[in-house]
């Protein structure tokens, strides 16, 4: 399973790069690459996203699938042995989809998206979604991560005689030992 997370850490490398730089064009040109690129950028998400959500499930015991809308203690412990800087980022790449969702959202409100007549999408609509591109392949990026660094027998979180327990809970549902905090 080592190699698999070094595969997805790579796969939303080269997304999250990819989409930065869709990102940063945007500002100053129409971005090169018209539909195929796009297309590619948004559904490549998928792939990345449908085995990230097992890890993720995993390294939660089983939480995120309760229908409990998750915390930030959830985000904490998804993340918990990813690099700090990764965290950081992933955290920014979030707040910025939601600010630039907004802008976007407005202008295209407000007629400013309008058609190029290329058959690509304008620019307005590659900066929308690259926003978004950015916070998913991040995000990816930081829980492979996380998982990689804490190894795939210590993704799944457990008492001190070895049961599966969630993040949250303090005590062992199956045994009643005491879980520490960490």
């Amino acid at each position: 399973m080592r190699w698999f997370l070094g595969v997805l850490i790579v796969y939303a490398s080269v997304g999250l790069a990819l989409s930065l730089a869709v990102h940063i064009s945007s500002f100053f040109v129409q971005p090169p690459g018209g539909n195929a690129l796009f297309t590619g950028l948004h559904i490549a998400i998928f792939p990345l996203w449908i085995p990230i959500v097992l890890i993720a499930n995993l390294m939660s015991s089983g939480s995120l699938f309760t229908g409990r809308r998750p915390s930030w203690a959830d985000w904490r412990a998804l993340l918990a042995g990813a690099p700090v800087w990764m965290r950081m980022m992933t955290y920014g790449f979030f707040a910025y989809a939601l600010a630039n969702f907004a802008v976007f959202f407005i202008f295209m409100a407000t007629g400013h998206g309008a058609s190029n007549h290329t058959g690509a999408p304008p620019a307005l609509v590659w900066h929308g979604f690259s926003g978004h591109w950015m916070a998913f392949y991040s995000a990816g990026l930081a829980i492979a991560t996380a998982a990689y660094r804490r190894g795939p027998e210590n993704l799944a979180h457990k008492c001190p005689n070895g049961h599966a327990v969630s993040p949250a809970d303090r005590y062992c549902a199956q045994c009643g030992r005491a879980i520490s905090p960490k």
